[in-house]
């Protein structure tokens, strides 16, 4: 255990050894310190041989030279009046100040744009969009406009069946144009009906029921292949026949795999009277050469409340029926209201087909394969 601590210096030359406990000795023995400054001490302080003199202390009168010793100037010519706190908080603008440190700081200076972008979309453009990238040379009435911006040209229907006899003769052929039309019906079809929301395994005591409506010609066969696939995912299907005894080869192929469903088939316009009002009704009915449609069928498509949906109907719609949504391939004709909201399908006609019927064409689908369409009003 260290019953001691000394700190001892080292000696340096010519200084003589200090006793720590004689200091202390010493301070207990000290002088009173005088009263006054000015009072002069009687004994002169001896100097050391070989030592530097001490510098004497330096006597203020008062507390004014002793801070004009130290700063080096005097402190009336700095402070001539007392500080006006009120006066200058008034001068302060706190709201200015605020605004000030609140506002985020523009680290990159940029120019100012109106538009508001999706989160799918580029803000810096390599160039210019072009939103006429389809020109076709003999334009119909209407002109219609994507959600991005593109005007997609309606055609005339002598152009439209140019477009599809040749790209037929190609190899697109019509059973594979109606592969492509009723596999995009169906889409439209499975989401317009609550898509994964609808068609959950908990759901099944209320599986939806479709009710297509089938005319003899081009739609009525994309309307049974619409029906085929529509089974496939577990829809209750029901194939209504507008004239049984009449086939196209289209149509008839369409039907001959349909039977292997489990959908209904009703060839008689009466039977309908049993059907309740389904979730949904697909109207292929009519094209571009039919004039009426069966009474029967056009009274009981307006009677119901379910939403109806025409695939590739006439442009001037389907003959006493109005629909909700129409879904129409490649082009759009000049469609009148009765069609209700225009959906464009991709059929994957390539883009040299289109150079040849005359049609300037650059796909406005981006990463879609059905795109709507509004009036470029």
């Amino acid at each position: 255990m260290i019953e001691n601590l000394k700190i001892i210096k080292a000696q340096l030359e010519n200084e003589p050894v200090i006793n720590n406990n004689q200091v202390a000795k010493n301070i207990k023995k000290s002088v009173p310190v005088p009263k006054s400054n000015n009072v002069k001490q009687k004994n002169k302080t001896k100097i050391a041989p070989n030592s530097e003199p001490e510098q004497p202390p330096q006597n203020f009168t008062n507390h004014k030279e002793r801070n004009d010793a130290c700063f080096g100037v005097s402190l009336d010519t700095i402070v001539k009046e007392d500080f006006d706190f009120e006066k200058n908080l008034a001068l302060f603008n706190k709201k200015a100040f605020y605004n000030k440190i609140h506002k985020k700081p523009d680290l990159v200076p940029h120019e100012k744009v109106s538009n508001k972008y999706k989160h799918t979309e580029n803000v810096l453009h390599s160039t210019p969009v072009k939103f006429r990238q389809v020109t076709v040379p003999s334009p119909a009435i209407n002109e219609y406009i994507t959600d991005d911006g593109l005007v997609v040209p309606s055609i005339t229907s002598e152009l439209r069946w140019k477009l599809f006899n040749l790209v037929e003769e190609n190899g697109l052929t019509t059973g594979r144009q109606n592969e492509i039309i009723g596999r995009a019906a169906t889409e439209m079809v499975l989401q317009l009906l609550g898509g994964g929301y609808r068609f959950n395994p908990r759901n099944e005591h209320q599986w939806p029921r479709v009710v297509v409506l089938c005319g003899p010609n081009r739609s009525g066969a994309m309307g049974v292949n619409c029906a085929r696939q529509l089974s496939s995912y577990g829809v209750h299907t029901v194939v209504v026949l507008s004239e049984p005894g009449l086939y196209t080869p289209q149509l008839a192929n369409e039907m001959a795999l349909y039977q292997f469903t489990t959908g209904t088939l009703i060839t008689s316009a009466a039977e309908l009277h049993g059907l309740l009002d389904p979730d949904f009704v697909v109207v292929s009915l009519a094209d571009e050469q039919t004039d009426t449609v069966s009474r029967n069928i056009t009274n009981w498509a307006k009677s119901v409340r379910s939403p109806l949906m025409a695939i590739d109907p006439p442009s001037q719609g389907t003959p006493s029926v109005v629909v909700k949504y129409s879904l129409v391939p490649a082009l759009p004709l000049s469609y009148s209201e009765s069609n209700g909201k225009i959906y464009l399908c991709n059929m994957g006609i390539p883009t040299q087909v289109f150079h040849l019927t005359g049609i300037q064409y650059k796909s406005p689908f981006g990463s879609k394969s059905v795109i709507p369409l509004h009036n470029n009003e």
